[in-house]
């Protein structure tokens, strides 16, 4: 059942010109949807208003490092359980670095979530191994 997954970004034109679509391997789409899911904040997607994680309800909250890492962590582990079931196993990891950003007209400080997820695909029993990095508040992509 490898391939069985349409390659992003979609390409709408060539489904309706009934089109053969590229594909793109398990880990790759599995890839693409923890990314979705930790990009999508709630009520952001009209099928589900629970679909995404925490990140963006508390981007700007007054909490202690510790606590908001494990908010975030908690949420992510919920998300995936209910909406990646191609996973077993999930154990994320979140980290955050400070960033001191100058400009010719001001200085701010930008913060960075790291998010690893290893997990196991139930199907095939393979390891699978998710990093990625986001600028929050506001988000920008690296």
């Amino acid at each position: 059942m490898e391939d069985q997954n349409y390659a992003l970004p979609l390409a709408l034109d060539r489904i309706v010109a009934g089109q053969i679509h590229p594909k793109s391997p398990d880990k790759e789409a599995i890839h693409q949807h923890l990314y979705l899911l930790m990009v999508t904040h709630f009520d952001e997607a009209r099928f589900d208003s629970n679909y995404g994680c925490a990140l963006w309800e508390h981007d700007f909250a007054v909490l202690s490092q510790i606590k908001w890492k494990d908010l975030i962590r908690e949420s992510l582990e919920e998300a995936i359980s209910k909406y990646e079931p191609r996973l077993t196993n999930a154990k994320i990891r979140i980290e955050v670095e400070e960033f001191e950003v100058l400009t010719k007209t001001n200085n701010y400080v930008r913060k960075r979530v790291g998010v690893e997820v290893k997990a196991t695909i139930r199907r095939t029993n393979e390891p699978f191994l998710f990093f990625e990095r986001i600028f929050i508040s506001p988000l920008s992509i690296e």
